[in-house]
């Protein structure tokens, strides 16, 4: 998928576990020109984040623009630069891991420079065009040095013994990785700044990466990365450990401002959802949803579960949920039927769910969602982060370690309580009927009469709620509801235990913001030509 990442940008512009930092081995007071030969050899952690905190006492180098023959690509035309696999690092070396580059082009505008390390020491792969195969006339006017604007990291999955890519960094802070049994989906990034403000987003950029070398028998690669951007240099560690199910990525970073944003999103993830549960797609597309996850899983140290089902209103919807103690968060793709979207080509059921969990636990901040219109299902729409309530300063790091999981479906660990995996939204004569379905085991062994349904509303009259179990265990809240505003409903529906006056929560939260109208776009013509 085209991930477009200015868009989001000029959309919000029309619309209205901290741990203690680690000593460094190599001395912060670096002079710019010391520091740029500093950053050809980048062996260690430690030596990264004195460079990035070097370069935040600098003054901040905007991007260079690309040349005109490589921003006027179409998309076409960029798509037709495919690299040539037998080219990649460590192809031939009998390795795990091999690592494959992405030319710029297009959207892709950011040129990025790439080390690899071995035996304590930095090696520069630079650009070659032959490294790539140039399928149209385009090749004829390709910069020579056109440079590289991102990493692909391939190998073999455990137990599988064809290669296959495994985690990509392309395009400003972004990253997103896959288990063998999932395709590419939702993304992840490694800082968001200003984002859903009434003004452009900030958007850091990984401007270098240093790749360890493994060995034979390695199970995890190590990437280190510098970000940079107007107001915050970082230093990042990335451990990748490929999975037949789950694939994990470690993060650790250290961050360093020249100056203060208003807002900071740690951890942030980047999904898209066009129409699905709640809202018909446009009548000339048969599918029956076209998304990469179906909505935002927060869980906390308690062990208390919210699932909110994503949305889409005709204009930029923010969402926050105020977490004391965050234990994860993420953005899943629940249902994985193919019948459900229909679509061999984008495979929308084998997109991956991602999974944010902090390693020291994140205390006192909110979960912080991003729903966006989107123009079509080539762009992201939807954005995801923790908002800290400690905020940054100028004279210290803010240290974050953490792990981004890629996996398919739902958490394996979420048992105890059930699970929302379909609704329904019908509305007539000024009322809105819904009903959720839950399935779990515990659920399954409910009998009739010993299940309430437990609804809270914001701009919403519950006219009534009741649940009913099905033939095959699961059960469905209904719930009638009567607008009292020209607003979106915010609805939340647990179900718990009519038989005892404790009330036990037997399902997670289901929170949903439903309009009282349902929302009308204009599709592209892709969406409504007839063929």
């Amino acid at each position: 998928m085209l991930r477009l990442f200015t868009a989001l940008s000029l959309l919000l512009a029309l619309f209205a576990g901290i741990t203690p930092a680690d000593s460094p081995r190599r001395p912060v007071n670096l002079s710019q020109s010391r520091q740029s030969a500093a950053a050809t050899q980048i062996t260690s952690f430690a030596e990264l984040k004195a460079l990035a905190a070097a370069t935040a006492k600098n003054e901040f180098q905007p991007r260079a623009e690309p040349p005109t023959a490589l921003s006027q690509m179409s998309y076409e035309q960029y798509r037709d630069i495919q690299y040539r696999p037998e080219k990649a690092v460590w192809w031939k070396d009998g390795l795990p891991f091999w690592l494959e580059t992405f030319h710029r082009g297009f959207v892709q505008r950011d040129r990025v420079s790439l080390y690899t390390n071995e035996k304590g020491v930095s090696h520069e792969v630079p650009f070659s065009s032959r490294n790539f195969l140039y399928r149209t006339p385009i090749a004829e006017k390709v910069v020579r040095d056109s440079g590289h604007a991102g990493i692909k990291i391939a190998g073999r999955f455990p137990g599988q013994g064809d290669g296959q890519e495994m985690l990509t960094f392309l395009g400003s802070s972004y990253f997103r990785g896959r288990s063998a049994d999932t395709v590419y989906g939702a993304s992840a990034r490694g800082l968001a700044v200003d984002i859903a403000l009434n003004r452009d987003e900030e958007f850091p950029f990984f401007k270098s990466f240093w790749v360890q070398r493994p060995k034979p028998d390695d199970e995890q690669l190590s990437i280190l990365a510098l970000m940079d951007s107007r107001s915050v240099s970082g230093a990042y560690q990335f451990t990748l450990t490929p999975g037949t199910t789950e694939t994990t990525v470690d993060v650790k970073c250290s961050l360093y401002f020249r100056s203060l944003p208003e807002k900071i999103g740690v951890a942030p993830l980047t999904s898209m959802w066009m129409w699905g549960d709640g809202l018909m797609g446009p009548p000339l597309d048969n599918r029956p949803a076209v998304h990469d996850s179906d909505g935002l899983l927060i869980q906390t140290e308690n062990d208390g579960w919210t699932w909110r089902a994503f949305a889409r209103q005709s204009y930029p919807s923010v969402s926050q949920f105020r977490v004391d103690k965050l234990a994860g968060f993420g953005v899943l793709q629940r249902n994985r039927a193919f019948y459900h979207f229909d679509d061999h080509n984008a495979q929308y059921h084998n997109r991956p769910s991602v999974w944010v969990r902090p390693k020291r636990g994140w205390e006192n901040g909110v979960v912080e969602l991003l729903e966006l219109p989107g123009a079509h299902e080539g762009i992201d729409n939807i954005g995801v982060y923790w908002i800290p309530d400690q905020k940054p300063t100028l004279d210290t790091p803010l240290d974050l370690d953490y792990q981004v999981s890629f996996f398919p479906g739902d958490r394996s660990d979420q048992t105890e309580v059930a699970r929302a995996t379909y609704f329904d939204v019908q509305r007539q004569d000024g009322l809105i009927a819904m009903d959720i379905r839950f399935a779990g085991d515990v659920m399954a062994r409910r009998s009739d009469g010993t299940v309430d349904v437990d609804v809270t509303t914001v701009r919403g009259e519950v006219i009534s709620a009741s649940a009913d179990r099905t033939d095959t265990g699961d059960w469905i809240a209904h719930v009638l509801l009567r607008p009292t505003e020209d607003a979106p409903v915010e609805l939340g529906v647990t179900l718990v235990d009519a038989s005892t006056d404790a009330k036990q929560k037997l399902s997670e939260r289901f929170v949903y913001l439903c309009p009282a109208t349902e929302p009308t776009f204009e599709y592209p013509q892709v969406y409504t030509r007839k063929e």
